[in-house]
């Protein structure tokens, strides 16, 4: 399963992106059942500019991390990710071990539990706006890449 984005339009918290297997399928009828509308993401993010509007009107990203993330507990989170916070998006992601500077917080809220997840939810909810310029101000100082790239090549001795 592939998340892209949640809640399409600003105030709208019913849409999903997914690719759900069909082996998965009660997993689609019971996001169904819930009161979600799934949608295809080839069919909404299918070249560059349709994901960077997919991504511009959602209104956050929620997404689980692959086991191997979270076991290994590297502080991994997507290129998606980076683009919900760079478009001013809060994201709400499963735990891989964020730690130091890239500590998570507000903008950038992680989970390890179903019910942190849903209190994530709801602070996102409760205070979307503040959670919006976080996630831009997350984005803009750890993910600049003039900064970031800046710090890869003195890194390397160049």
């Amino acid at each position: 399963m592939v998340h892209l984005g949640w809640a399409h339009e600003r105030g709208v918290h019913d849409q999903v992106a997914l690719e759900i297997a069909d082996a998965d399928a009660l997993d689609a009828d019971l996001l169904s059942q819930k009161g979600w509308r799934l949608v295809d993401p080839r069919a909404v993010a299918s070249t560059p500019d349709d994901f960077r509007q997919y991504v511009q009107g959602s209104g956050a990203e929620f997404s689980p991390a692959q086991g191997i993330y979270v076991e290994t507990r590297t502080g991994w989170f997507s290129d998606r990710t980076t683009r919900y916070l760079a478009s001013g998006k809060p994201a709400l992601v499963q735990s891989t071990g964020l730690s130091g500077e890239l500590q998570a917080g507000d903008g950038l809220i992680t989970f390890t539990t179903v019910d942190e997840a849903v209190a994530g939810a709801k602070a996102i909810v409760r205070d979307y706006d503040s959670h919006g310029r976080a996630a831009r101000a997350f984005a803009e100082r750890h993910l600049n890449s003039d900064k970031v790239l800046g710090q890869v090549l003195e890194q390397v001795g160049l």
